[in-house]
Parts: C-alpha cells; sequence; structure tokens
C-alpha cells in the first residue's frame, strides 16, 4: 500500500521505518530541514513558514484577520487554494499562517486528498507539547475516518484505532499502553499481552490503560465504540493487522 510520510519539525532522530520509492513524502514546514540530515529529497514541502524562512514568503500575508477558528474546519477547502512555489526545485504549497490547521493538519488534509489512506509522522513530538497532542489529535481524526497514521518517536510508536481491533505479531516485545482519546471507549479488550482486560470502558479522563506488557505471543487490542491512542515500543518489523 502506498504511503504518505510527512515529518516535521519536532525532535527528529533519522526515519525509523524503510521508505520504498511508492512512498510520497512531505515536509512539513522545517521538517524539510530534518530530512535534509537524512539527505531524502521530499516530493512536497508545505508550511506557512514561520519556523523555517524562505524570501518572500513569511511575513507577507498583511494584518490579522478576523477569523472563525471553526468556519469551515471540516471541509477545509483551502488546501485546494494555497500559493505554489518551487523551493530548492520542490513542489511548495505555501499556507497563511492565520489559519486552522497547523502546518501537520494541512499536510494530512493535502495527504486525503490525493487518496492515501495511511500516514506516518515523523518529527512530530518534541519541545512543544501542544504540537505533540494536536498530532496524537491527528491519530483519532485520521482513525475515525477509516484511515492509519503514526506517530513516531526516538523509543515509540503512537497510533489510534476506531470501533475496530489491531493485531500485533508474537515477535513483538515492550511495553504497550492504550489510552482513550474519544470521552468514552466502550468494549476495550486486550488478549495476549501480560494483563488481560475484557470487555471494560476506558474514559479520557483516566490514565487507565498504562504499561500493559507483550509476552511472546500474537496480541490483540479492540474496542467496540470509541478511539483509542495505541503506544507501543519500535521494532524493525512493522506487521500489524487491524479489521472493523
Amino acid at each position: 500500500m502506498k504511503r504518505c510520510i510527512i515529518v516535521g519539525a519536532g525532535d527528529y532522530f533519522g526515519i525509523p521505518i524503510e521508505l520504498t520509492e511508492e512512498d510520497y513524502i512531505i515536509a512539513a514546514d522545517a521538517g524539510y530541514t530534518n530530512l535534509k540530515k537524512s539527505g531524502i529529497h521530499p516530493d512536497l514541502l508545505v508550511g506557512d513558514f514561520d519556523s523555517m524562512h524562505i524570501d518572500g514568503v513569511a511575513g507577507t500575508t498583511g494584518p490579522v484577520k478576523d477569523l472563525d477558528i471553526f468556519e469551515d474546519a471540516e471541509k477545509a477547502d483551502y488546501i485546494h487554494h494555497l500559493r505554489k512555489l518551487k523551493v530548492d526545485g520542490i513542489e511548495t504549497k505555501v499556507i497563511d499562517p492565520v489559519k486552522n490547521d497547523p502546518d501537520m493538519m494541512a499536510c494530512v488534509r493535502l495527504g486525503l486528498d490525493q487518496g492515501f489512506t495511511e500516514f506516518h509522522i515523523i518529527g512530530g513530538t518534541g519541545k512543544r507539547i501542544d504540537h505533540s497532542i494536536a498530532n496524537l489529535q491527528i491519530l483519532g481524526f485520521l482513525a475515525s475516518r477509516g484511515c492509519r497514521g503514526y506517530v513516531y518517536n526516538e523509543f515509540q510508536i503512537i497510533t489510534a484505532i476506531h470501533n475496530e481491533s489491531m493485531k500485533f505479531p508474537a515477535e513483538m516485545k515492550g511495553y504497550f499502553s492504550a489510552l482513550a482519546i474519544s470521552d468514552r471507549c466502550r468494549g476495550v479488550t486486550e488478549k495476549g499481552l501480560k494483563y488481560i482486560v475484557n470487555d471494560v470502558e476506558l474514559q479520557n479522563t483516566m490514565p487507565t490503560g498504562i504499561s500493559n506488557e507483550f509476552v511472546g505471543t500474537e496480541a490483540e487490542i479492540s474496542v467496540k465504540d470509541g478511539t483509542l491512542l495505541l503506544i507501543y515500543d519500535q521494532m524493525k518489523v512493522h506487521k500489524f493487522s487491524c479489521c472493523k
């Protein structure tokens, strides 16, 4: 399956997955600087360029507008009317810095518009905890639309499932946590892990679900109603299967 790889300006530890020629790589603003460290040429550069200066781009939008931040939040038709230019020969789309979406969300919307259903977000965590949390919300946004997203930090992977199950192979090791991102997650079941969980309800105001463990058998997590964040240790093998 073709994947959309988005690299942001957060903490960067290289590309944790093996890239293929079919992968579509988007640099989110100063994520381009991170990609340069790995010698990777993105297919698209997107941003308002508040964190990476481009001559003639940043600061050209005029005075702050009277903006309703929820106006057109779902449709987000702005992605079809972005200013286009070339930076280092790379197709570039410029976002107005007075906007609803952070750069990462704009990149996701552009990927969805091209038909991608699997997204890998690298450089999406770090010193800006607000941006880190926003990127986890993006995982919930994708899961609720039948897509799959992954956020990587140095040691862990975070994804989300919505009204579905996810299986992990027996070779998985380390900790596994499941946290509610929707108000309530009903019918949560965890099988094949150190602690067996059967048809419970998790809430996003309680940190229940931290630090289960893989034990060398195939594991499965499922939720009947709601959106769960799944956090687990990185492995070189990335073989997971999901079903509604």
